[in-house]
């Protein structure tokens, strides 16, 4: 949703066919065992040769560069235990083939060179080489490929894949995390001629923690993590396992490791007497899951024990914030614009869900619906992004499914690898986020192998293809960039992020609901009042000018469904006839409003009475989307000759084409007071349309100032996502404009 597809733009098109051509050359080897193999030398000088150059083009070229980014044709992780596969050697493998019930055992021969993938070349016992590519990483800023794939380091890639490569070489490429597994030091399945001396594995608990610290200290977290881990299995007394476990979590804290944490920080409480530092990191750590009510507990239980522990005091007041905003939706949506302006926008607020559930909907699976009545602005869902990447801070990329002919132009490669590796740090997230709509696509069902779990990322692409949110820095900043005349149209962000309650709220074109967005925040409010057990929608894609049925199908296409809402079923069956003369007339409203004359503003709203009668169904029941753009600009005109009675009537045309019912006290009097009895489709323009009535009433009818600014106030609420800004934005300026 509101993600900048590019499917259709030529250049790319032509990108794309040429994939598919290469790819279906390289199919064409499948089950060849290569004859052409270049030696093991041969293949690393190549590959720090071409390490080189990417280095340089890559300081030459600007950091905006697009990058492009390929799925593979999709293909299950392995879900073997390791003891059930049997070995291969490289000169074994086959191309375009996956050996199911087999591993290669490797090591890294080269240092690492990282692009969309880590790349090395690797070797194995037969002294053969391969060219190795790792997907799927986390990004450089928090852990660089030298981290991930260590030279000398080994290794075994479960079930591998051996293919040919772009530039016509080979290579084994590992797709999923989970399929490669590093070995420690110790692992008696490494060769006895890549082990370390005898030394190394005659170290004391003692020594090995002291290498742990300097490697924490120096920022090597992975080596501090296998250290500890290997001094936890000489470990000989109770209270050196306790400092390890202890030291252990606070490096998985700094790697974003909080299962693993947790478990550390949990187990040290339980088999000890509580420690503060073990009760601390296991409060950071639930915090960081989103488990704010237990962090709250372990830090109550922490103060408790420790009273003069102040950072828990400090951490205690922000977890209680979190637990207002949890259960209460209290945000202060100030301080949240002011973290947003940091890069990325990731901010620390909680999530509010209470006023909605999941639930089955009928021939749409899943949707989400009301669990009390709610009235029209009301917050519904308040949302902390799953996975979030900002275009401001993550590469962007041109990520191209020859699969699904799919070219989405953004940060969407990198929020596929963000989720893949949240989950893979963090399996506890994984149910969540995999319960995800994810169409016609079969997932494995097992959930771990040997202890490790297993992520799919063709899964991961589906559930994001399907799931991902096109985001904007904020609403607000989005809406003050776009004039106030422009039509709604789609939206297109390149940063994107994935929300799990949002994701659950099915499309209508005709929608109750309007998202809106503070950083890695997602607010949703309701634009009408909807009755409790009532389900949600909001618009996928919005019908644009010149709308048809099979046009808006089209934008829908991505997701596999028809809507079936008022404004498509009417769309559906208008007669050609009178969609011609619609279409004719609006033409000619066109021509007008272009005229070097200057616009006929009696003509103008005849061919707009014209238009009015092309319709059969009411604006109430089938919103005229053709209208609001028209009647907006005659606001603007007559707004600009001061002709207030105009702007009024023009204002109320615009609000009632859009589905709004509107009751005056007297009906033949405009000025007379009033109530809104249904709001209509919300738009970003609607904002406007409110100030322009509220400044007409003011010079005509000032009672009703009070009345039509509240309802300002309520859709801006609804359209920006909060209304604390409202008055520094609009309110004074209307004020100034009155007076």
């Amino acid at each position: 949703m509101d993600v900048d597809d590019v499917s259709h733009v030529g250049q790319w098109v032509q990108v794309l066919e040429k994939q598919k051509v290469a790819l279906q050359a390289a199919i064409k080897r499948k089950g060849e065992r290569p004859k052409d193999r270049r030696s093991r030398s041969q293949i690393i000088q190549e590959f720090m040769l071409q390490s080189v150059r990417t280095t340089i083009m890559c300081r030459m070229k600007d950091h905006q560069m697009i990058h492009q980014s390929w799925v593979a044709a999709p293909y299950p992780p392995s879900v073997a235990p390791l003891r059930s596969l049997k070995k291969l050697y490289l000169k074994d493998l086959y191309l375009e083939t996956h050996h199911r019930g087999f591993y290669v055992l490797l090591r890294v021969a080269t240092p690492p060179s990282t692009m969309t993938a880590v790349m090395a070349v690797m070797e194995d016992e037969k002294e053969d080489g391969v060219l190795f590519q790792l997907f799927q990483q986390e990004d450089e800023a928090h852990r660089p490929g030298e981290a991930v794939v260590q030279i000398q380091r080994v290794c075994i890639v479960k079930e591998p894949y051996f293919k040919v490569t772009n530039d016509g070489g080979y290579g084994l490429r590992v797709d999923h995390v989970s399929d490669i597994i590093w070995l420690s030091r110790d692992n008696e399945r490494i060769p006895r001629g890549w082990r370390a001396p005898i030394s190394e594995f005659e170290k004391t608990a003692e020594t090995l923690k002291e290498e742990g610290n300097l490697a924490l200290k120096t920022g090597k977290l992975s080596v501090a993590i296998e250290s500890y881990t290997s001094a936890l299995h000489v470990s000989t007394t109770f209270e050196m396992s306790q400092t390890l476990k202890l030291n252990r979590s606070l490096v998985n804290l700094k790697l974003r490791r909080y299962d693993g944490a947790l478990e550390d920080a949990g187990k040290l409480t339980a088999d000890a007497q509580q420690s503060e530092k073990g009760l601390y990191r296991a409060a950071l750590s639930l915090y960081e899951l989103g488990r704010f009510q237990e962090s709250h507990q372990a830090l109550a239980s922490l103060i408790s024990h420790y009273p003069h522990c102040h950072t828990a005091k400090k951490e205690i007041i922000r977890t209680e914030q979190r637990l207002r905003e949890q259960e209460h939706g209290d945000y202060d949506f100030k301080a949240m614009y002011k973290a947003a302006k940091d890069t990325p926008p990731c901010l620390d607020n909680a999530t509010f869900a209470s006023n909605v559930e999941v639930q089955v909907s009928k021939g749409r699976g899943r949707g989400l619906f009301t669990t009390k009545d709610v009235v029209v602005g009301e917050l519904l869902l308040c949302e902390k992004a799953f996975s979030y990447c900002s275009s401001d801070h993550s590469k962007t990329s041109l990520l191209m499914n020859t699969y699904t002919n799919r070219t989405i132009l953004g940060t969407q490669a990198d929020l596929i690898t963000d989720a893949v590796q949240k989950m893979f740090r963090n399996p506890s997230l994984r149910p969540v986020f995999t319960s995800l709509h994810h169409g016609d696509y079969k997932p494995v069902d097992e959930a771990e192998v040997d202890g490790m779990p297993i992520i799919d990322t063709f899964l991961v692409d589906r559930i994001v293809s399907l799931n991902a949110f096109g985001c904007p820095r904020t609403s607000l900043e989005s809406h003050s960039a776009k004039p106030a005349s422009e039509p709604e149209v789609q939206s297109k962000s390149h940063t994107c992020g994935i929300f799990i309650k949002a994701s659950h709220i099915n499309h209508s074109c005709y929608s109750n609901a309007r998202r809106s967005f503070i950083g890695d925040m997602q607010i949703v409010r309701a634009t009408r009042n909807i009755p409790a057990g009532s389900e949600i929608f909001f618009r996928y894609a919005i019908p644009e000018p010149n709308y048809t049925y099979e046009k808006i199908q089209e934008k829908l296409q991505n997701w596999g469904f028809q809507c079936t809402c008022a404004i498509c079923e009417q769309s559906k069956k208008i007669k050609k006839n009178l969609s011609s003369r619609r279409f004719t007339l609006l033409k000619d409203l066109g021509a007008t409003f272009g005229s070097q004359t200057g616009t006929d503003l009696p003509k103008a709203e005849r061919i707009l009475d014209s238009i009015e009668r092309t319709y059969s169904a009411p604006a109430s029941d089938v919103p005229r989307l053709e209208l609001s753009d028209p009647y907006l600009r005659l606001i603007h005109i007559y707004s600009s000759k001061n002709q207030q009675d105009k702007v009024i009537e023009m204002a109320w045309k615009v609000l009632i084409s859009l589905g709004f019912i509107i009751k005056w006290q007297n009906p033949l009097s405009l000025k007379s007071p009033f109530e809104v009895e249904q709001w209509g489709l919300m738009e970003d323009r609607l904002i406007h349309i409110w100030i322009h009535l509220w400044t007409a009433y003011a010079q005509v009818s000032p009672d009703l100032c009070k009345k039509v600014e509240e309802c300002a106030k309520i859709t801006y609420k609804i359209c920006i996502g909060e209304d604390d800004t409202f008055n520094e934005n609009y309110g004074k300026l209307a004020h100034q404009a009155m007076f």
